[in-house]
Formats: C-alpha cells, sequence, structure tokens
C-alpha cells in the first residue's frame, strides 16, 4: 500500500528552492554585492536571456562531446571486462 505524502511535502522542495533563490536575491541587493563576485538571480536570468543563442550552441557541442566520453569510456570498460572476465592470464596481470 503506497503512502500517500501530504501537500506540504509534495511542495517542501519547491518553497525551499524559492526562499533560498529569495535570500540569495535579497543579500546581493541589499548589500550590493558586486556581479562580478556573486551576480544575483535576476542577472543571472537577465544573461541568460540575452545570451541564449551562444549558450544553446556551446551546450549543444558540450552535450556531444560528453556523450562521446561516456560511449567511448563504455566501450573501453565492455571490452576490457569481457576480457579480464575471459582469460585467466588477463584477470591475474590486471
Amino acid at each position: 500500500m503506497a503512502v500517500r505524502k501530504k501537500p506540504i511535502d509534495t511542495w517542501a522542495p519547491w518553497l525551499a528552492l524559492s526562499a533560498l533563490i529569495a535570500l540569495w536575491q535579497f543579500v546581493c541587493s541589499a548589500f550590493g554585492v558586486s556581479e562580478f563576485i556573486f551576480p544575483a538571480p535576476w542577472a543571472i536570468a537577465q544573461s541568460l536571456y540575452q545570451y541564449w543563442g551562444p549558450i544553446q550552441g556551446h551546450a549543444i557541442k558540450t552535450f556531444w562531446t560528453t556523450m562521446a566520453g561516456f560511449s567511448i569510456g563504455i566501450a573501453v570498460g565492455l571490452l576490457l571486462g569481457i576480457l579480464i572476465g575471459s582469460s585467466r592470464f588477463m584477470y591475474n596481470a590486471l
């Protein structure tokens, strides 16, 4: 039988995240923190909107580079696993 969550339990992570972002914005605004040191959430959102095109292009390249590296890692790991598992000599050597 599934345990039913209370509504506050469902919303708790989102409320905590919202409170953290609001506190972050408040601290940056109230103390005049330099955007170079610690940018406020609103400044980050504006920059994301302003530079969306270049960010999107670089994000796509980063994604495919990550996928290529992940694929190479899987292939090498699989081949080493087969090699070690099928040869007692390689098992002892490695």
